[in-house]
């Protein structure tokens, strides 16, 4: 496995991204953030919030299709609770995302786990998206039967795995050499 993300790492400086993150570590924006000592503790702080909050939508969400909580309500309510703060969560992860990277692109940009994260993240966009239609055509059926089928709980499961690697991957950026 190192070697495949010191192959990437490599592979990484021969593309544009090296020159795209010096400009951006040059622009007015990237100095704004960088010389305000409370600019990037804050926005990773607001960043990590975010991603508890929406991990805990996650949960209970994928929690509930797997009859572990919230039987008293219905899949469809539960996607109605919990779907809104997802998407604003995806939205605010965004925004913090790119201050982080705009204070810090070579760090972001250049490193290989960064590309990894932004993989699995835009996975998961499509996965609350997938749910979210989901919970639109067949919750019904779902709370009819009582629980979701064999195949939902394991994509409940899968999710919740793919938010877990996320949070690694998210912690692993500030480790992994670039």
């Amino acid at each position: 496995m190192t070697e495949l993300l010191f192959e990437f790492t490599e592979w990484i400086r021969t593309t544009f991204l090296v020159d795209f993150s010096l400009w951006i570590s040059d622009t007015w924006l990237s100095l704004w953030i960088v010389n305000r000592f409370w600019a990037i503790p804050i926005i990773q702080t607001v960043h990590i919030l975010t991603i508890g909050a929406t991990f805990g939508a996650v949960l209970l969400m994928n929690f509930r299709v797997l009859g572990w909580v919230g039987n008293d309500r219905t899949i469809a309510r539960t996607g109605q609770r919990y779907l809104p703060w997802v998407w604003y969560g995806f939205v605010l992860l965004v925004i913090t995302g790119l201050g982080m990277i705009t204070a810090e692109p070579v760090r972001e940009l250049i490193n290989p786990v960064f590309w990894i994260k932004m993989g699995l993240f835009l996975v998961a966009v499509i996965a609350a998206w997938w749910f979210q239609r989901s919970v639109a055509k067949k919750s019904a059926g779902w709370d009819a039967s009582g629980s979701a089928s064999a195949g939902i709980k394991l994509g409940a499961i899968a999710i919740i795995a793919l938010w877990l690697v996320i949070m690694l991957c998210g912690r692993w950026i500030a480790y992994a050499p670039v």
